[in-house]
């Protein structure tokens, strides 16, 4: 069994097809075939089951194929160790981070890059979108995880999309809302909104006052701002207003008995979402940007 066998059987895993398996791998049916089957032989029982029409994963190949993904993911970050000592890689990546954001993902994505690039010293920094962008214009974040921009107002950056968050309207748990199986933005314009953003912007400016008018063509009563997650679900729990927010600000307060989480849906029925991803200057000259690029794909 080698690195190349176990990458030929997860394409194939993913796919369920011999020949597109073969053509992502850049060899021949035929090999692919010869590969997977010695693959079953040194391993002891089949992996697939096919015919001329029809592949799936074996129950040991189901199992099989997330020790599989493991061992090529640590045999990859094995490599990108040694090839970064033997380089000498090093310096320092500023990054910035959506308040919020730091709870979940982001660990799994920093401790992957620290563990790949030992001697690139990490500075973390959160705020909200505006704060972030900001950051990446004046050069104090080489690097920022954030809610995409719109791009017409930020030309200059790099972007790399990680994911969509299903976004909910949080509002506390003895509100006439809060027994509701889901929500069109319409269905909240008469409430009270608290927004993460801090004090001091412009409320017409904020980024939720812009997603709540584009998505549902209404400015929203907003009655406080505030930067800190905890703070604004805190306010939201006693009854100072409601508040939209995406699945990774409320996940870890999912199962508080003071809030409730509804998903918000288009007119279609289709979940309401933001994209994530994220994003540099394109006038950054910092070399690590491209290893954290890297390590997200990777991630991915």
């Amino acid at each position: 069994m080698n690195l190349n066998q176990l990458e030929y059987f997860i394409n194939a895993a993913e796919l369920l097809n011999f020949t597109r398996a073969a053509e992502k791998s850049f060899i021949s049916q035929t090999a692919m075939t010869q590969q997977i089957r010695a693959l079953e032989k040194t391993i002891g029982v089949p992996l697939f089951l096919r015919d001329k029409h029809h592949v799936e994963l074996t129950t040991a190949g189901k199992a099989f194929l997330g020790e599989a993904r493991a061992i090529v993911e640590r045999s990859n970050a094995a490599l990108r160790i040694a090839r970064t000592a033997a380089s000498g890689i090093e310096g320092e990546l500023a990054v910035g981070f959506i308040r919020g954001f730091g709870q979940g993902d982001l660990n799994e994505i920093l401790r992957g890059f620290h563990r790949s690039y030992p001697n690139i010293r990490l500075s973390l920094s959160s705020g909200n979108m505006s704060e972030l962008l900001d950051g990446l214009a004046s050069g104090n974040c080489d690097a920022v995880f954030t809610i995409s921009p719109y791009r017409q107002r930020y030309p200059d950056l790099g972007h790399f999309y990680m994911k969509s968050f299903p976004l909910f309207a949080v509002v506390p748990a003895g509100h006439s809302l809060a027994s509701g199986q889901y929500f069109e933005y319409n269905d909240l314009k008469d409430e009270n909104f608290i927004i993460m953003q801090p004090e001091g912007r412009a409320k017409d400016e904020a980024e939720e006052s812009m997603l709540v008018y584009e998505r549902g063509g209404f400015f929203p009563n907003i009655v406080a701002m505030e930067g800190n997650p905890e703070i604004l679900l805190l306010m939201i729990s006693v009854g100072l207003g409601i508040s939209i927010l995406p699945e990774y600000i409320i996940r870890p307060y999912q199962r508080s008995a003071d809030l409730a989480a509804i998903p918000l849906v288009k007119a279609d029925g289709n979940a309401e979402s933001v994209d994530f991803e994220l994003s540099w200057s394109l006038h950054n000259t910092n070399p690590a940007v491209q290893q954290l690029i890297e390590t997200v794909r990777e991630s991915g």
